[in-house]
């Protein structure tokens, strides 16, 4: 059976847990859902020993949110995030630079080798 743990001090919401169906539901626990009459769930709710209360969106809000962004950090400018996009394209073309060199040397060499075989060749064909 599933219950429905809540903390035995503040009697907020825990948990939940699976049970034996035989087994006694513990003095911290209820098989209530915390769930509102429409079956959506609950802002933090607490037990009241009959049923779950919940918390208002505002209170909840006041009292979880979380600030998207810190006070004393000031807002990405415009010219920041072209400044920042600038800088990765030209990473990017960086790598590709770097990347074109890396295949051109390997090219060079491999251009090195066939030349060499094929003078090796003409010399084994005189």
């Amino acid at each position: 059976m599933l219950i429905y743990c809540f903390d035995e001090a503040t009697k907020k919401f825990a948990y939940t847990d699976v049970i034996d169906d035989s087994a006694q539901v513990p003095e911290n626990a209820t098989t209530v859902a915390p769930v509102n009459a429409d079956g959506t769930g609950m802002y933090a709710p607490t037990w009241n020993g009959t049923n779950w209360v919940p918390m208002t969106k505002e209170d909840f809000e006041k009292e979880f949110a979380q600030p998207q962004r810190p006070d004393n950090v000031p807002a990405v400018t415009p010219a920041e995030k072209q400044e920042a996009q600038q800088m990765l394209a030209v990473a990017k073309l960086r790598a590709d630079v770097d990347a074109l060199k890396k295949s051109q040397e390997q090219g060079a060499a491999v251009l090195a080798t066939l030349m060499k075989q094929q003078a090796n060749n003409a010399k084994g064909g005189n």
